[in-house]
C-alpha cells in the first residue's frame, strides 16, 4: 500500500493550522509532539475503518438525532475519533445531507495554547473530511464553524454532504425499484417507511417522482455502481463483547475469543476492485466536480449529441 502521506494540516498547503510561533519554545514543540502523534493515528487507522454501504445506508436513512445516535456506524465513528485524540464528538444538528458535531473541551484548540481569536481546528476538519470521503465513501465538504479559541463555548463543524454522492450510497435496489414505479417485495410497513425516506430526501413527492428524483435516475441509469460487501469495521469487537457476556466464566469467554481473533495473511492478494468502463469513470469525476443535477444532466447531454 503506498504512503498516504501528510493529511492537509501537516503540509505547507494554504490550508494548514495556524502556525503556533506566539508561544514559547516549549509550547511550539509540544504543539508539534501532539500534532505528530495524531498524524500518525491518522495514518495508522484511518485506512482500517472503511465502512460498507449497508451500514452507512442506515445512517444516510435515519431521520432524526436520537435515529442517528443509535446506529452502530454513529457509535463507531464517536469512539474511532475519540480514541485518535480528537476528543469527545457528538451530533447536535440535523437536517438530510446536513450534520453538525460539537467537541467541547476539544484537544485540538490545546495544540496552540497562546492563540486566541481564531479558529484553529484544522485538524478536525480535515479527519472529518477524510472519514466521510475515504471511509464513508462520501463527497462532502466540511468547515468549522465555531472555536473555542474563538471565543464559543464549543467547536462546532459542519458536514454537508454532495447529494448525488449521498443517493448512490443510500438508495439500494428496492429504493430503486420504488423510484422506478416498481413495487418492490416488501410489506405495507416497510414500504411505507421506505417512501417516507424517499420524500425527506425529496425523491419522491406526494407519492411520484419528484424532478430531482427523475434526475437522479437518468444519472444512475448512466453510471451503474458495484456494491463493494464486506464487514463493518465494529463486527469483531461486537463479537468479542458478545461472547464476553455468554459466559459465566473467563476461561470459556477467552477460548471462543481466540477462534475468532486470526492473523491476516498479508500475502494473499487485494480482491481486484470491479472493472470501470471509461465513460463511467468519466461520469464519476463529473459527479464529484457538479453540485446540482441541472449541471450534471447538461453535461451528459452534451457528451451523448
Amino acid at each position: 500500500m503506498a504512503d498516504p502521506g501528510l493529511p492537509p494540516f501537516m503540509t505547507n498547503s494554504a490550508g494548514g493550522p495556524p502556525p503556533a510561533m506566539d508561544g514559547s519554545f516549549g509550547q511550539s514543540m509540544g504543539a508539534f509532539g501532539a500534532l505528530l502523534k495524531l498524524q500518525q493515528n491518522i495514518s495508522d487507522k484511518f485506512p482500517k475503518a472503511k465502512v460498507p454501504w449497508n451500514e452507512t445506508r442506515k445512517f444516510l436513512k435515519a431521520s432524526t438525532i436520537e435515529l442517528i445516535r443509535g446506529t452502530s456506524l454513529y457509535k463507531f465513528h464517536m469512539k474511532f475519533f475519540k480514541d485518535i485524540g480528537l476528543g469527545n464528538m457528538q451530533l447536535i444538528s440535523y437536517a438530510p445531507m446536513h450534520y453538525i458535531f460539537a467537541v467541547p473541551n476539544n484537544p485540538v484548540c490545546n495544540f496552540y495554547p497562546a492563540l486566541q481569536n481564531q479558529k484553529v481546528c484544522v485538524a478536525t476538519t480535515d479527519a472529518l473530511h477524510r472519514f466521510f470521503r475515504e471511509d464513508l465513501e462520501l463527497e462532502c465538504s466540511v468547515e468549522e464553524t465555531e472555536c473555542i479559541k474563538n471565543g464559543d463555548p464549543v467547536c462546532k463543524f459542519k458536514v454537508d454532504l454532495q447529494p448525488i454522492s449521498a443517493y448512490q450510497v443510500m438508495l439500494d435496489e428496492y429504493d430503486k425499484k420504488i423510484l422506478s414505479g416498481i413495487r418492490p417485495p416488501v410489506d405495507d410497513t416497510e414500504l411505507r417507511e421506505r417512501v417516507r425516506t424517499l420524500t425527506i430526501y425529496k425523491l419522491l413527492d406526494s407519492g411520484r417522482l419528484s424532478e430531482i428524483g427523475n434526475a437522479y435516475m437518468q444519472f444512475a441509469n448512466n453510471m451503474p455502481v458495484q456494491e463493494k460487501v464486506f464487514d463493518p469495521p465494529w463486527k469483531l469487537q461486537e463479537e468479542l463483547s458478545s461472547i464476553a457476556d455468554s459466559h459465566s466464566t473467563f476461561g470459556g469467554a477467552f477460548g471462543e475469543m481466540a477462534k475468532k481473533i486470526q492473523v491476516p495473511d498479508n500475502s494473499s492478494p487485494a480482491a481486484p476492485k470491479p472493472p470501470v468502463s471509461e465513460e463511467t469513470a468519466k461520469l464519476q469525476e463529473e459527479a464529484k466536480k457538479t453540485d446540482s443535477f441541472a449541471e450534471l444532466l447538461s453535461k451528459m447531454k452534451k457528451e451523448q449529441q
